[in-house]
């Protein structure tokens, strides 16, 4: 099977992970991965495990674009692909048109897949009518029938974008090397349970909340420690300076650690107790939680949007009600002091690409 699948940018979005990952899959299981975009830091990645890439500017949202119509047809036309999967509004309607001037015989199957959340209007309508239509949670697929329930063509199906268990292995060991070097780095962690909030610096994400309870959590023990993990977005500069005056005023100067971003998130999620999730917009997938449960780490997330049904397949007692402090703070309380495994069969890109590939051949 030849599968053409267009994002605007191989990124770190999750448009572009889950290309990222199906592509893989498709090589794997001995299929032809093709992946257009306008490039991005996953590109290399990409051709590096099988997919070949083809660069055209599918992230410009303007009237300019059509012209890109044509030679997305003629590409069509000469790779003769099986399947056309879009994963986002704007190269969805780019080769929707392409593939509507083609003869119906050679036309290839039309997939959507929707990752995030979409507000009504003609542009992000054509997300709802492929000829098969994927979302990446039950929340997803629900806000994608609310919104554009007369345009869909068939019910959504639910696939998770899933986790490359290869990468973010729990059964694998983490390196003796690797944590005497951040012990080295950071003396304070030795002895310490450390309580991980991976997201990036800015409002909405919940540090705040994670600072109060750690606080909190510091008055009943003297072992517990915060990693703060992620970047400071543009813009954010004085907020991520207010969280650091924040930690100093609850006394927390000795019990956190602004780390910025990290690339060894998995031993990281294999060495914390608990990874926090405390986004305050409902999100449609979070692929950070799916990667500590995946690394065996107890994740606690407020009770919204896809994380909800991520947490009761995988770890329900780490779901709080949004703003519910004493909730958050029984919970964390718990897991420190009465562990419980954490449940992670089903969330491999194994399991993505065996129901994408059925998708596939009923489209």
């Amino acid at each position: 099977m030849r599968v053409l699948q267009a994002v605007p940018q191989m990124d770190y979005s999750p448009e572009g992970r889950a290309t990222l990952d199906l592509g893989q899959e498709l090589v794997r299981l001995g299929h032809e991965s093709i992946v257009v975009s306008s490039g991005g830091e996953l590109t290399d990645r990409l051709v590096l495990r099988g997919s070949r890439h083809l660069e055209m500017p599918l992230h410009r949202r303007s009237l300019w674009s059509l012209r890109l119509v044509r030679p997305l047809r003629k590409l069509l036309r000469e790779l003769e692909v099986d399947v056309v999967h879009a994963r986002a509004p704007l190269p969805a309607w780019l080769l929707w048109l392409a593939i509507r001037g083609l003869p119906e015989e050679r036309r290839p199957r039309f997939i959507t897949s929707v990752h995030r959340l979409y507000g009504r209007g003609l542009f992000n309508s054509i997300m709802a009518v492929g000829q098969q239509v994927t979302a990446v949670s039950a929340f997803a697929a629900e806000k994608l029938r609310q919104e554009f329930s007369r345009k869909l063509a068939c019910k959504p199906e639910v696939v998770p974008a899933g986790v490359n268990t290869r990468e973010f292995d729990r059964t694998a060991p983490v390196s003796g090397y690797w944590h005497q070097r951040l012990l080295n780095d950071f003396p304070q962690l030795e002895g310490r349970n450390w309580l991980l909030m991976p997201a990036a610096l800015a409002p909405g994400h919940g540090h705040r909340e994670f600072l109060q309870l750690l606080s909190a959590l510091s008055l009943q023990r003297d072992d517990v420690f915060g990693l703060i993990v992620g970047e400071v977005p543009p813009g954010s500069a004085k907020f991520a300076r207010n969280l650091e005056r924040l930690a100093l005023d609850l006394g927390l100067s000795d019990k956190v650690l602004f780390m910025g971003p990290r690339r060894d998130m998995r031993e990281l999620y294999a060495s914390a107790r608990i990874t926090y999730r405390l986004e305050e917009t409902p999100p449609a997938y979070d692929r950070v939680a799916v990667e500590a449960l995946a690394m065996g780490c107890p994740v606690i997330a407020y009770r919204s949007g896809g994380q909800t049904e991520l947490l009761q397949q995988c770890f329900p007692q780490g779901l709080v009600d949004a703003g519910d402090t004493d909730a958050l703070l029984k919970a964390s309380s718990e897991i420190l002091q009465r562990p419980e495994p954490v449940t992670s069969t089903g969330l491999g890109i194994e399991d993505m690409s065996q129901r994408v590939l059925a998708l596939y051949s009923r489209a």
